[in-house]
């Protein structure tokens, strides 16, 4: 009897353990309907000063002063007031943003806000960047004596001597090098802005990169040549090199007509043109110094009236997964400038397309911020404006363009006084949704009649702040 309570004891006292344990893991259950936990701050793109102020110590204190608010907060049928208008990004966690709009709206100045929150140093007025990141910009144009500069390389250069502008390192075409170090100019004799080829070392080709950089798509629709390449590929596996890819393509072309000597010749062309005759050091082991590194931009500017946007989608797909295996030791930031020269809904940018949406998905796992810039938003696929967690609306008219957004964001944008606002926003204003930043909203049951909320379906009218960096982008006009 006696070993029979003793037992029934024991049991007790460790069901009583296990649901103390199982209740330490479930938390406070009233805590997660009334309180933000601190992830939830570390993890918000923005938010509003008053939001920042009441946030825990534990979070995070890497933010960037980017824009103010200049209307109340709008969901569909309630108005919201911030008694503090200034606005903040979280460059501490990955994020992903579009920002579009049409020239002289600027979208560009957004942009550029945006990297100095991420790169600059020096300035209290930005706010607060502990660690700088490592930037990337992809740019593409036509090419040719005149060419302007990526506009982002204006990041490097400031007028303000207290303030710390990033190293910036722009890479060009072999072909185009000296007309584009002359369009750089500008830059290069006033601030830290270097301009050098593109070139890689052969190490650094896997069979995935060869295939891009020859532009070949899909296996199904490819012409024979294409097909004997993809099934060397697959028969050197792991073993893949450079080298040992040229010796089977020289024996297997015996064989090859003087259309597919045409064609192979024409793809190995531009492959070549990118790869470096240098052999490494023996000092670091690589023939050429580190494109990416922790406070820098890196700029990939391929205006060249030799590249077609097919080429250029494959150039960019190689650096950026060159660009996500770099060790920098800090975040990173992708720009995906003008995407509307490049990007486009056929085939010829599928392949990029498929490593953005990759990263959008990933950003988390691979601490990585994507910024799309682009005048044309039907030029985004509809998965990646779904997965944005920042949409920034400049300027611009076409209903088609509006239509093409409404389906895919947070925010009840189908009324006509949305469009009516889009359509009327002065230049630096724009309309900003991002379902998981936060702000501070009334409440009527509590005594101080604010919490902080996310802004969900809401959207807010910003302006953006004046630039600490020099401005590039300002319109020529006659007088």
């Amino acid at each position: 009897m006696v070993q029979e309570i003793s037992s029934v004891a024991t049991d007790s006292h460790h069901t009583a353990s296990h649901n103390a344990s199982e209740w330490d893991l479930l938390g406070d259950i009233d805590s997660i309907h009334d309180e933000f936990e601190v992830h939830d701050y570390t993890d918000a793109p923005l938010m509003t000063k008053e939001a920042y102020s009441q946030s825990p110590e534990s979070r995070s204190s890497q933010y960037g002063s980017c824009q103010h608010l200049t209307a109340p907060g709008s969901c569909k049928d309630k108005v919201e007031q911030f008694d503090d208008p200034r606005l903040y990004l979280n460059t501490n966690a990955p994020f992903s943003a579009v920002v579009c709009g049409v020239q002289g709206s600027g979208k560009s100045h957004t942009v550029s806000l945006m990297l100095e929150n991420m790169l600059v140093t020096g300035s209290p007025a930005l706010g607060c960047l502990e660690k700088p990141l490592s930037g990337l910009v992809l740019h593409f144009g036509e090419g040719g004596k005149g060419s302007n500069p990526c506009e982002a390389a204006w990041v490097g250069l400031s007028d303000d001597r207290s303030v710390k502008p990033p190293p910036v390192k722009v890479y060009v075409s072999k072909s185009s090098l000296e007309t584009m170090k002359n369009v750089y100019r500008p830059l290069t004799t006033r601030g830290n802005v270097t301009v050098e080829p593109l070139l890689f070392q052969e190490s650094e080709l896997d069979a995935q990169a060869f295939l891009s950089m020859m532009a070949v798509g899909s296996s199904a629709s490819a012409p024979l040549y294409v097909q004997i390449i993809l099934s060397i590929l697959r028969d050197l596996g792991e073993n893949f090199s450079y080298q040992g890819l040229l010796r089977q393509l020289e024996v297997k072309k015996k064989s090859f007509n003087s259309a597919q000597l045409s064609g192979l010749e024409q793809r190995m062309s531009l492959l070549t043109s990118f790869i470096t005759s240098k052999k490494p050091t023996k000092k670091t082991g690589s023939a050429i110094a580190p494109r990416f590194a922790k406070g820098q931009l890196t700029i990939i500017d391929l205006s060249d009236p030799f590249l077609d946007p097919a080429s250029a989608c494959g150039l960019f797909e190689v650096i950026i997964r060159l660009f996500i295996r770099a060790e920098v030791s800090t975040g990173k930031v992708l720009v995906v400038d003008e995407a509307h020269k490049y990007l486009s809904v056929d085939q010829d940018s599928s392949a990029l397309t498929a490593a953005l949406l990759g990263l959008a998905r990933q950003q988390r796992h691979l601490a990585m911020r994507l910024i799309i810039s682009t005048q044309e938003p039907t030029v985004v696929p509809p998965v990646l404006l779904d997965l944005c967690t920042i949409s920034i609306l400049h300027r611009f008219s076409s209903v088609a363009w509006w239509n093409h957004l409404i389906k895919h964001v947070s925010a009840d944008l189908s009324d006509d006084g949305a469009f009516d606002k889009v359509v009327k926003l002065k230049t630096g204003e724009a309309i900003v949704l991002t379902p998981s930043g936060l702000g501070t909203f009334a409440c009527d049951d509590l005594e101080n009649n604010r919490v902080v909320a996310r802004f969900g379906r809401r959207y807010l009218v910003i302006k953006t702040r004046k630039r600490v960096t020099v401005d590039g982008g300002a319109s020529i006009l006659v007088l």
